[in-house]
């Protein structure tokens, strides 16, 4: 890998861990909480980026970052603290991960001969936990972008994804079984903390603002976009509809992006050709709405008409603060002339 590729790495690594919930039964929200760790390494220490980082989130919220440049926890969230530690114990022993990581690069290299070239070595650690009590827990390595090793939850034991990973499992299974484990009875328990911690970030809802354009296209159809703007918490459900039928996922295309708020846009779009006519409808609903959202779009030939049979909750909750201004200005007015008169 070249420098370039590992400065690509770290930036992509920068970015936000975006997870793109597609929920299969129309207008129906399954409730979880996840709670995950993400690290990167790699061996190429004079990039612009820090070559260790490590975050921990508790659903789409950052709690920490923790990175090679500081070496000391920064905390994202105010709320956020240990009861078992100080930021500055914790930093001391994130370090001693931190060096245990860089070792373990430099040994993988080792192994495959290639001790010049620039490698990364990725770790996802953490749990889901489902509104049922189910669980889903992940932790797995990815080396230079591939699978390298991963953890059976069931079995508690490692498996090696590339031949070079197989002494590496093996060196994870010598530990006892209930140190594998234990990490998850942890990770599961964290998640009611936390989330009591940060009730006021997690139970707010803010309703997005929606909006349903299109554009032209170089071969005589349109795409169609349908967004979700500033909408909170993160899972909607948006769909496009055609004549009633819903159109297939693997012709869409979904992006949920956050914005600095703590908030996120997510948008839902399809190219149509000229030729297929029909009604073109997007339906939204979030868990901050108080009625589901409808659009229609009406194709026919080279014209597309936005058709007013849209159902917005957001226009309602504008008419309606309307109606109280408009009342609450008629009420003083009539107030003030009864004083008056007195």
């Amino acid at each position: 890998m070249t420098a370039d590729g590992v400065s690509r790495a770290m930036r992509r690594h920068r970015l936000s861990h975006i997870c793109l919930l597609i929920l299969s039964a129309p207008f129906a929200f399954a409730g979880f909480h996840t709670h995950y760790f993400y690290w990167t390494v790699t061996n190429d220490e004079t990039s612009d980026f820090p070559f260790y980082t490590m975050t921990r989130r508790l659903d789409d919220v950052t709690l920490f970052w923790f990175d090679s440049d500081n070496e000391v926890i920064e905390r994202r969230v105010p709320w956020f603290k240990s009861p078992h530690a100080t930021l500055l114990d914790t930093s001391i022993n994130f370090y001693s991960q931190q060096r245990f990581r860089q070792n373990l690069l430099y040994n993988i290299s080792y192994d495959l001969n290639d001790t010049e070239s620039y490698h990364v070595l990725q770790g996802l650690q953490g749990c889901t936990l489902y509104d049922n009590g189910t669980v889903q827990a992940v932790l797995s390595y990815r080396h230079d972008g591939k699978p390298f090793m991963s953890l059976n939850v069931e079995t508690a034991t490692w498996t090696a994804e590339t031949p070079e990973a197989e002494r590496y499992a093996e060196d994870g299974n010598s530990d006892t079984l209930r140190s594998r484990q234990n990490w998850l009875n942890i990770c599961i328990a964290h998640i009611p903390d936390l989330l009591s911690l940060g009730n006021s970030t997690f139970s707010r809802k803010e309703l997005s603002v929606i909006k349903v354009t299109w554009i032209p296209l170089d071969n005589g159809g349109v795409r169609l976009y349908c967004r979700a703007y500033g909408h909170y918490p993160k899972d909607i459900y948006i769909m496009w509809y055609k004549n009633g039928e819903q159109i297939s996922e693997e012709i869409l295309e979904r992006l949920t992006l956050p914005y600095p708020d703590l908030t996120y846009l997510t948008s839902l779009s399809l190219n149509v050709t000229s030729t297929a006519d029909g009604v073109y409808t997007c339906k939204v609903s979030h868990s901050s709405m108080t009625a589901n959202y409808t659009q229609d779009l009406r194709i026919s030939g080279d014209f597309v008409n936005l058709s007013n049979t849209s159902s917005n909750p957001l226009i309602g909750a504008v008419i309606a603060i309307c109606l109280a201004v408009i009342l609450i200005a008629v009420l003083i007015a009539f107030g003030s002339v009864v004083f008056m008169r007195r």
